[in-house]
């Protein structure tokens, strides 16, 4: 093989100027397709694959359950003014200043959200009754509570709330319509909330709520990052303006934010270090500035090849693999400083590639491997990194034997050979026998703790969370009453009506489990948005009721009850009517044109899959205890950080095992190939085995866990020791 990159050497030696061109127009080439791959930026795709997995990062990519931004207005004393006199000029400066980065702001109902909210439940109201309601509608109707009722409409029009009230009472005079309306307080979450002056308050008067939807997903981070900067710069105004009150913001974007930024931050220093430290070392080994810059040309050049293939083949790639790739240029310079240490020591170019390719080659090959084998992992970005990773180690050690002989020419033969890295490289390290007996040392102890290391599947504990931000998160759990633990129970089907089915399945299970144990608080549309199925089995119990009862005498009755009054017989025409309508089933658009129910935050439709979801705070019921009444319903799954890493980051271990062991199958049979002989490929695996077993005895010993991320490093580490 070296024969090739030695003739292919002479050959640019001899035909620079078409070498350079040749160069220049195959780095434009991959550049330019590199340009155009499509970067994924969801973190899902790091989930393994498989039946439910799919399922679940379908629901995690269709819903939305961190994307809001909560607003907390609060006061030490009870403020309801100007609580609700910052929110006016909150809402407004937000319209004002950032009206493409806001969908829509929840918090303020208008009057005439109420009326529609109320129109809406009263003209579709067996939708909204049960089996109870009907109990108590049938307490209503007897004579001497018509009377009553009749009586105390009367009272409310002529009082001063008259002008308010009336249409309602016209409609329904024997107040049928609030019993369907408590269905809807199964929207909230929690019961510690009441309207004033339109706006959302906890009952004490102390805060008041609202709920920003940003138009932007959470991983656009260079606009997110002017959203939230101009939203807090909303906030300091309005905190200065108003003495008594204090704004405050949260929302799951802040904390991508503060991850995406720190991120940055963490990699541009680590990076600039290692960087001015190769720089240095590399300048004062070789003597030279332009040599340690030249040695990042073979590694940048195949990163930017192994994305355009992958673009040629794939169109995309993850933005995950690309990060944590990008050490592959440091892996990369290995190639480079192996083949200059040889050069600078042998002017000879012909023993040069005698005595380098085959290692580099080999070296690369088997690194190579390593990473390939990650395309056995059931995860999308884990895939893609081991395909980025394996083209460009390929790639890299080819490009190095091509180019950095013909960049350096005979100048590098003129630095010095007298180092104290050249001594360093001159010790005989197994000559030492303290050194030898400290790693059989090490290694007898490794094989007593390296069985204890244990896998961590908590992802929030590689998190970047900053205390603002928790001290945020933790006041909107205290304003809420919500400390307990959060589960998103979430249905799912190829339609709306399938999902909201098995949401039905769910709600009453719900609800049983609500009366025997007493959640802290849940939130679902089970009792609002109704199966096709459900729906016409409630038309059909209205009409039973209905059908077994004289509806003339109940006329005859408000009739000569409400003349007593005054009221014309024509009154509660609409009432009347309401008792003989011939009631059609609802389709999702006539619930989501009442624009105050908000059932957008519980309904995800795509083209062939739909999702319902209810959330559910534990309070004090052990998770375990409810997640046993539901776990084995059909198309439906709990969204539970501990239950999702534990369950999908757990099977993420069990591939990491199989990893190591088609890594080191597949390396040793290419060592085996390639020496042809079992005692030196098993010499060459030898000290990979030791220093993993110590490596893994310490993490033991000393309790270092494994998580999701220093199991990717662990494949580097495998590639790179060979």
């Amino acid at each position: 093989m070296h024969q090739f990159f030695l003739k292919s050497y002479r050959f640019f030696q001899q035909n620079k100027l078409p070498g350079i061109l040749l160069l220049l127009a195959f780095v434009a080439g991959v550049g330019f397709l590199a340009s155009k791959v499509a970067l994924e930026e969801d973190v899902t795709g790091l989930i393994p694959a498989g039946k439910d997995q799919d399922v679940l990062k379908r629901i995690l990519n269709e819903t939305e359950f961190s994307d809001k931004i909560i607003i907390t207005i609060s006061s030490e004393e009870e403020q309801p003014q100007d609580l609700t006199a910052y929110a006016e000029r909150f809402i407004d400066s937000v319209h004002t200043k950032l009206p493409g980065f806001i969908e829509n702001i929840q918090g303020k109902v208008p009057d005439e959200g109420v009326r529609e909210i109320y129109n809406f439940v009263y003209q579709n109201l067996p939708f909204f009754l049960n089996e109870k309601d009907y109990r108590e509608i049938e307490e209503k109707l007897s004579d001497t509570a018509i009377a009553k009722q009749i009586k105390e409409d009367y009272r409310s029009i002529i009082s001063p709330t008259g002008i308010v009230t009336k249409n309602f009472i016209f409609q329904d005079p024997l107040s049928l319509g609030p019993i369907g309306l408590e269905k809807l307080r199964e929207l909230q979450i929690g019961d510690n909330y009441l309207l004033y002056n339109n706006y959302l308050l906890t009952k004490d008067k102390k805060h008041l709520l609202l709920f920003i939807t940003p138009t932007l997903p959470a991983s656009e981070t260079n606009k997110n990052n002017e959203f939230i900067a101009e939203l807090k710069e909303i906030q300091q105004q309005l905190n200065l303006e108003f003495k008594n009150v204090k704004g405050d913001f949260f929302g799951g974007v802040l904390y991508s934010l503060a991850n995406a930024n720190q991120i940055k931050k963490d990699v541009q220093i680590t990076i600039s270090i290692a960087i001015s430290i190769l720089l240095i070392l590399l300048i004062f080994f070789y003597r030279k500035i332009y040599v340690p810059l030249i040695l990042f040309i073979p590694g940048i050049i195949a990163a930017l090849t192994a994305i355009a293939i992958l673009y040629i083949f794939k169109g995309s790639i993850s933005a995950i693999s690309i990060g944590i790739g990008s050490i592959l240029l440091g892996i990369t310079l290995d190639y480079g400083l192996h083949i200059l240490t040889h050069y600078r020591n042998n002017r000879d170019v012909s023993q040069l590639y005698r005595e380098v390719t085959t290692p580099v080659l080999m070296s690369s090959l088997t690194t190579a491997t390593a990473f390939l084998c990650l395309l056995f992992v059931n995860s999308d970005a884990l895939n893609d990194l081991g395909m980025f990773a394996a083209i460009s180690v390929i790639i890299a050690a080819f490009l190095a034997l091509l180019l950095i002989p013909l960049l350096y020419g005979k100048r590098i033969t003129e630095t010095p050979k007298n180092t104290f890295l050249d001594k360093l490289a001159a010790i005989q390290f197994f000559r030492i026998k303290p050194l030898f007996f400290s790693v059989v040392l090490l290694f007898v102890l490794g094989l007593f703790f390296f069985t204890k290391v244990k896998f961590n599947n908590d992802l929030s504990k590689i998190n970047f969370q900053p205390e603002t931000i928790k001290k945020a998160e933790q006041k909107i759990q205290n304003i809420a009453n919500s400390n307990g633990k959060t589960l998103y129970l979430v249905s799912y089907g190829n339609t709306i009506d399938e999902a909201l089915q098995e949401n039905s399945k769910v709600y009453q299970r719900l609800k049983k489990f609500n009366t025997e144990h007493r959640l802290n608080s849940y939130s679902s549309i089970g009792g609002v948005v109704l199966s096709t199925q459900t729906q016409n089995k409630k038309i059909q119990e209205w009409k039973d009721f209905w059908d077994s009862r004289d509806t003339s005498a109940l006329k005859n009755k408000i009739l000569s009850e409400s003349a007593k009054y005054g009221f014309k017989p024509a009154s509660f025409k609409d009432f009347y009517h309401l008792l003989n309508k011939d009631f059609k089933n609802l389709q999702l658009n006539d619930y989501q044109n009442t624009t105050n129910l908000y059932l957008n935050d519980f309904i995800s439709i795509s083209e062939d899959f739909a999702t319902v979801t209810t959330t559910v705070n534990l309070g004090d019921v052990p998770s375990q205890e409810f997640t046993a009444q539901f776990d084995h319903l059909d198309h439906m799954l709990i969204i539970d950080r501990e239950r999702i890493n534990e369950g999908f980051l757990g099977n993420l271990k069990n591939d990491f095992n199989q990893l190591i062991g088609f890594s080191i199958l597949a390396v040793f049979m290419i060592l085996l190939i390639a020496y042809q002989n079992l005692e030196i490929s098993l010499l060459t695996l030898f000290p990979i085995g030791i220093t993993w077993i110590i490596a893994l005895g310490i993490m033991g010993a000393f309790g270092i866990e494994f998580n999701i991320l220093n199991i990717i490093i662990s494949t580097f580490v495998f590639g790179l020791g060979l």
